[in-house]
C-alpha cells in the first residue's frame, strides 16, 4: 500500500482510509476481523466523525474497542471529524464546538489523541483566525496531531492556509471533499463541496499548485460506480438510497464514463469499483480516498485497487467517457 506523509503525523498514512459505518450493526468480532484485514492489507488510516454516533453504537466507540483489543495505539492513524450541524440545522462550527467534539471523540474511543481532526463543515460567519487558533490550541494540548477540513470552499481553505502562514500557526494538512470519476450533478446533502465537474476546475488547480492533499469521500459516487447497482435499478429506483444515487449522478455524461470504466475494467481484469478508486488515487491532485469496505473481501479488493496504475490515455478515456 502506497503512503503519504502529512505534517504533524509521525508515521506514513495509507492512501486508503477505512470507513467503518457499515461495520456498526453486527458483532464486534466480525467488525474487528474486517479492521484487522484492512491493517493486514496495508490500510493503516481509519475514518470517523463525531456525527457517526448512535447511542451505544458509533464509529468512535468501535475503533476504540478495536484498538484496545490490540493494545497498539500507534499502529492506526485515526482521522476524525467534528463540528457538524445539529438536527435543528445549527452550524456548530466554533472554538467551543471544536473543544466539545474533540473531547467527545476521545472519550468515546478511550484515546488520548487523534492523528488528524477535521472540521466536518464550515460557518462563514466565524472569523477564520478563530478556527485556526482553536485547532492549534488542540495541537498544543496534545489531543490532536494535525488538523484539516471537510466540505470547505477553496477560498475559505486558502484563507486558513494564509492565516496560518502569516501567524506562525499549523495550517490544514488535508481537505476532505467529494471527488470521483463522475461529476456530482446534484448535492446529496446541504453544504457539500465537490471537486468534480468543470465548475471546480480552478479549485482542483489550486489544490495541485498548493500540494494540498485531498481525502476523497464517495469515490464510488454512492454506488453509481459499482457493479452492484445495475443500469436497470438506477433507471427505475425502488429504494430511497438508489433514488438519491440516481438524482446525484445519473447524467448522460456520467453514464458514458461508467460504461467506459466498465469496459476498461473488464479489459484489465479488475472490477468497476477498483478502477474508480484507482482513477481517484492517480489524479494530478495529491489524493487519498475513504473506502468503506464492509467485508474482508471488499477490504482486500479495495487494497488491490490502490495498486492499479492507469496510463494517461486510459485516464483520458475514462474522464471523457470516450469509446476505445
Amino acid at each position: 500500500m502506497n503512503t503519504v506523509s502529512l505534517p504533524g503525523i509521525d508515521r506514513p498514512v495509507s492512501l486508503l482510509s477505512q470507513g467503518s459505518l457499515g461495520l456498526l450493526w453486527g458483532e464486534d468480532a466480525d467488525a474487528f476481523a474486517v479492521l484487522d484485514a484492512a491493517m493486514e492489507a496495508g490500510i493503516c488510516s481509519f475514518d470517523t466523525a463525531h456525527v457517526y454516533d448512535f447511542g451505544d453504537r458509533g464509529v468512535d466507540r468501535l475503533l476504540g474497542r478495536w484498538i484496545a483489543s490490540h493494545g497498539d495505539r500507534g499502529a492506526a492513524v485515526i482521522m476524525a471529524k467534528g463540528c457538524h450541524p445539529d438536527h435543528e440545522g445549527n452550524p456548530r462550527v466554533s472554538p467551543a464546538d471544536l473543544l466539545s467534539d474533540v473531547s467527545d471523540t476521545l472519550t468515546r474511543a478511550r484515546l488520548d489523541y487523534v492523528d488528524v481532526w477535521s472540521f466536518h463543515r464550515d460557518d462563514l460567519s466565524v472569523p477564520i483566525g478563530e478556527l485556526v487558533d482553536a485547532a492549534n490550541a488542540e495541537i498544543e494540548s496534545g489531543r490532536i496531531r494535525a488538523w484539516g477540513v471537510s466540505n470547505w470552499t477553496t477560498p475559505r481553505l486558502a484563507a486558513a492556509v494564509d492565516y496560518a502562514e502569516s501567524n506562525g500557526r499549523a495550517g490544514p494538512v488535508a481537505n476532505s471533499a467529494h471527488y470521483s470519476l463522475v461529476d456530482q450533478i446534484d448535492s446529496p446533502w446541504d453544504d457539500v463541496v465537490t471537486l468534480t465537474g468543470p465548475a471546480a476546475a480552478e479549485d482542483r488547480a489550486w489544490h495541485v499548485a498548493e500540494q494540498m492533499p485531498v481525502v476523497a469521500w464517495s469515490s464510488l459516487a454512492g454506488g453509481f460506480l459499482s457493479a452492484n447497482l445495475s443500469r436497470e435499478e438506477l433507471g427505475s429506483p425502488e429504494s430511497d438510497h438508489v433514488r438519491e444515487v440516481a438524482r446525484c449522478y445519473a447524467s448522460v455524461e456520467n453514464w458514458a464514463r461508467r460504461d467506459s470504466a466498465t469496459a476498461l475494467a473488464a479489459e484489465r481484469g479488475v472490477s468497476l469499483s477498483q478502477l474508480a478508486i484507482a482513477w481517484v488515487l492517480g489524479d494530478d491532485m495529491a489524493t487519498l480516498a475513504v473506502a468503506g469496505g464492509a467485508t474482508i473481501s471488499e477490504v482486500q479488493e479495495n487494497a488491490v485497487a490502490a495498486a492499479i496504475e492507469l496510463t494517461p490515455t486510459e485516464r483520458m478515456i475514462l474522464s471523457e467517457g470516450a469509446a476505445q
